[in-house]
């Protein structure tokens, strides 16, 4: 991460490119310091349970970290709370799922914009990057969902 700030300071563009931590004590401990909203989810098995949401996300969804943690992502952020499937994805015009998989399995980012839900079924748009973090042995064992709406 120094050497990216160090690269923008030389280039004359410092501040325009978006520092992304890469482990979870890193992505914790900036969980609110840019104003977008984030969520930390486990990397393994089938569903990606929330173990850290941020204030933004609460603003944004009207989900509280008690309310969330430990629930899937999709479902969560899916009309009533329940994940949808591709084809159910598919009705709504213009609709894409998110993949978590290549960040969870090949440690690439992912970006996509999609329709969320919050609290009280309000529908909105967001642009998502998924990011792996990972731990001293470069295994991925978290993901960092940065949204903005």
């Amino acid at each position: 991460m120094g050497f990216c700030q160090q690269l923008e300071r030389a280039s004359g563009n410092e501040g325009m490119a978006q520092i992304v931590p890469n482990c979870l004590e890193m992505a914790l401990g900036t969980a609110n310091s840019d104003g977008y909203a984030k969520v930390i989810t486990l990397a393994k098995g089938a569903h990606f349970k929330i173990v850290s949401v941020n204030e933004a996300f609460t603003r944004v969804t009207g989900y509280t970290q008690l309310d969330v943690e430990g629930k899937d992502l999709r479902s969560v952020l899916s009309k009533g709370g329940e994940e949808e499937t591709e084809d159910e994805l598919g009705a709504r015009a213009g609709a894409t799922m998110h993949n978590f998989v290549p960040v969870a399995k090949k440690g690439v980012c992912a970006a996509s914009t999609n329709e969320h839900f919050d609290v009280n079924g309000r529908e909105f748009l967001t642009f998502m990057c998924s990011y792996p973090l990972s731990n001293l042995r470069d295994e991925v064992t978290h993901i960092l969902h940065v949204c903005q709406e």
